[in-house]
Formats: C-alpha cells, structure tokens, sequence
C-alpha cells in the first residue's frame, strides 16, 4: 500500500492512432481508389467504344436494308442504267429514278438519290463494294440500259469508320422483278 501512494499512477494509453498508422491507412486507400478509378475509367472506355460500334452496325443494316427494298422496285430487265462498284442506279416500278453513290473517299457519306432528293443512308464509309451476279451464280458483266441487263443479284461490301473504330457488314439483294 505505501508503494502505490509513493509511485506516481501509470497513465493510461490515450485512445486514437498514431502518425504512422494513420500514413499507413491514407497510402493504402489511396492505392485502393487509383485502382478503382482506373477500372471504372476503363469500363467507360469500353461502353463508348460498344456504343460508336453498334451505331455504325445500325447504319450499315439500314443501309443494306434500304438497298435490298429498292432492288425489288426495279422496273424491268433494261432499267438498269448504272453498275459500277461505287454506284448502283436504275429506274424503279413508278419510274423514279433511284441511285445508291460514294464518292470513294473514306469517311464520306453513302447516298441515297430518288428523282433528285438526296440522303445520307450511311455516315462515314471507308470502303463501299456493289459486286453483280448471274442466275447461275457467276459474275456479272453489268450489262446496261438500254440493253436488258445480265445483272440477277447483287452483294453488297461496306466498312464505316469512326475515329479509330471500323466495322464492315455484308449483304446480298436479288433484283426481283428480273
């Protein structure tokens, strides 16, 4: 009993951490959040590169679509008045003329012309390929209007680009009405 009155009382530990422990915590959180930052930066990457893509698709199919729907509308065997791989042209059943054109230069537009009035079917083509097919499936020497024409289907090659994203679709359209 007289020791403990001549011993001063041990103080107890103060409660909270210390400068070490706390350099410790802040160094590893901020390790944690560098690493979710760079996954979610990522995972934003990867949408907007899923979303340019699916956009051009979207143009590519309404392209195709719209090619093949005006392929069926041909007027008759001599109303083809132009094959060529860049431009596709002809008369259709209510004798309007239709053309389907790309300059060739990559990134322009392809258009769709009806009796003058123009649209843009696809934005930023790089490459656009009309190849013209026998009934027997050979290769067609595009005979033209006003001749009756050789021309039974045609495919259809197109590759959109945007920015550093490319995405190429193929189709096939027979030319009913011949």
């Amino acid at each position: 009993m007289v020791h403990q009155l001549l011993t001063p009382p041990r103080r107890r530990r103060e409660q909270g951490f210390t400068l070490p422990e706390l350099l410790i915590v802040i160094v590893v959180a901020s390790i944690v959040a560098v690493a979710f930052s760079t996954m979610f930066i990522e995972a934003v990457k990867t949408y907007q590169f899923m979303d340019a893509e699916k956009d051009m698709l979207e143009d590519a199919r309404y392209a195709e679509e719209r090619v093949s729907r005006e392929l069926k509308r041909v007027k008759d065997n001599t109303s083809i008045t132009t094959a060529s791989a860049t431009t596709l042209a002809f008369v259709d059943r209510g004798n309007a003329t239709v053309s389907f054109s790309w300059s060739g230069v990559s990134g322009a537009n392809l258009l769709y012309t009806k009796n003058g009035s123009s649209q843009t079917l696809a934005k930023g083509v790089d490459s656009l390929a009309f190849q013209y097919w026998t009934k027997n499936g050979a290769a067609a020497t595009p005979v033209l209007s006003p001749s009756a024409t050789d021309i039974w289907r045609v495919t259809i090659y197109m590759r959109l680009i945007k920015g550093s994203q490319t995405v190429a679709s193929f189709g096939a359209a027979f030319v009913r009405s011949l």
